[in-house]
């Protein structure tokens, strides 16, 4: 039973946020935020801001970088987290390492099961059936050992964050026209959420 909250922007979908959270049977106000594709990028103001609204929403955030953490550590804390938040960056990074130390399918198995799962940007794009659509918004070669770009497969569409917003307006936008056609495309603006509840996906 999957439920999950797309974004491309955190801090600016919080009340969306608070939607999706009212939905969950999820006592508990406690976040495993994995912040490992911001690990690679200049500009990580994202993640503050992130942070930012999520305590003032009155949320204990645990951090976990998978690059940097040992395999028994991650996967420890990806198995007992109560709500899995993945932050944004490089989407080829990212799956490089949850690939690397054998998370992908624990992942999976947390989200089907019905973890409340928060995707931004990255890792919203992580849970298509291939990631090879982002190849010109994220670099690939930060990725050298990620041999195919199979993503996570748990939703059937693939989400195209930042649609038409700076600094992604041509990026996005030639995203859209090469892959429209022959994927099932979800574009969502910094504002905008794709959700699904209860394994029913609403869209944007």
């Amino acid at each position: 039973m999957k439920n999950i909250l797309l974004t491309s922007y955190f801090a600016g979908t919080a009340k969306q946020f608070q939607q999706f959270m009212a939905n969950q049977n999820v006592s508990a106000k406690n976040i495993l935020f994995i912040d490992t594709a911001s690990k690679v990028e200049d500009y990580t103001g994202y993640i503050d801001e992130a942070y930012e609204t999520l305590f003032n929403l009155d949320y204990h955030v645990d951090t976990l970088d998978i690059a940097s953490s040992d395999d028994e550590t991650s996967r420890h804390q990806i198995q007992h987290a109560e709500i899995i938040f993945i932050a944004g960056g490089n989407t080829f990074y990212l799956l490089e390492n949850i690939k690397s130390k054998n998370l992908d399918q624990l992942l999976i198995d947390k989200i089907n099961t019905g973890t409340p799962y928060i995707g931004e940007s990255a890792g919203a794009i992580i849970l298509s059936p291939d990631i090879t659509y982002v190849k010109t918004m994220d670099d690939p070669k930060l990725a050298p050992n990620l041999e195919t770009y199979t993503g996570l497969g748990v939703t059937q569409f693939s989400t195209l964050p930042h649609y038409l917003d700076t600094p992604f307006e041509n990026e996005t936008n030639d995203i859209f026209k090469s892959y429209h056609d022959t994927i099932d495309l979800i574009p969502i603006n910094n504002e905008e959420t794709a959700t699904i509840l209860n394994d029913e996906f609403i869209k944007p």
